[in-house]
């Protein structure tokens, strides 16, 4: 049976009741959720039904008893169930201080949902920035790396271009070598072509008469033929003597 409490003021709920009137409304609002417009009635009435005096009837010792309230009543179970205690909430004032802490421990347990959700969000946000901030210099350093090569490449073309260069110039200068040695040969013959008529051996029935006299002769014309040559003149003036 249900008892009557004596004490001077009412029991207010404790933890097992808001607990399990927390999952009582939890399962009735994703069941049945009201719209503000009927959350509003609600209020609405419960301010009247607040403001509402006694009835007449009631005797004072009753009232003082229960201190402007209604009678608390705990139904106690069996052994097994002891610790299910039904808590009857007895007036206005108890039913808002426990639907505040029904509303409270609501509201926290959405908050720290949504503020793991808010931790989780801003590990991965740090962990992009990082990401992103490891990318940044990745390619500052590839962009680096690619001035360097454009520098190395730069440098590498501007030598195989000298390279070529000193080839050209190589060439040029062999087949300036090339046509001075053929021009200087009539100049070196002077010393051969005196070397061999000075020889005890030279005479006009030498196989190698002839062909000497031809040279002589051939460079005598030229050296005749190109007077602007250093030492020209006295070049001339010792093949003259040979002939």
């Amino acid at each position: 049976m249900a008892t009557k409490t004596t004490s001077g003021s009412a029991s207010v709920p404790k933890s097992g009741a808001i607990s399990k009137g927390y999952n009582f409304t939890s399962t009735w609002e994703q069941n049945a959720p009201l719209t503000e417009q009927q959350q509003a009635a609600i209020v609405a009435l419960s301010h009247a039904v607040a403001e509402r005096p006694f009835p007449v009837n009631l005797s004072q010792d009753h009232i003082s008893v229960q201190e402007n309230g209604l009678s608390i009543s705990t139904k106690h179970s069996t052994v097994e169930e002891s610790e299910a205690i039904e808590a009857v909430l007895v007036n206005t004032n108890q039913f808002y201080k426990w639907f505040s802490d029904l509303e409270a421990a609501m509201k926290s347990e959405t908050e720290e949902k949504y503020q793991h959700y808010v931790n989780t969000l801003t590990e991965r946000i740090q962990t992009c920035d990082s990401i992103l901030h490891q990318v940044d210099e990745t390619l500052d350093l590839f962009n680096e790396l690619q001035l360097q090569h454009q520098a190395v490449a730069t440098k590498t073309k501007t030598l195989h271009d000298a390279c070529d260069r000193l080839l050209i110039e190589k060439q040029r200068l062999i087949e300036f070598a090339e046509a001075l040695r053929s021009k200087l040969n009539y100049f070196d013959e002077l010393e051969n072509v005196a070397t061999n008529f000075y020889s005890p051996n030279m005479n006009v029935a030498n196989v190698n008469f002839l062909p000497l006299l031809k040279r002589l002769d051939e460079c005598i014309s030229y050296v005749e033929s190109n007077p602007q040559y250093a030492e020209s003149s006295v070049y001339l003036v010792k093949f003259r003597q040979l002939q």
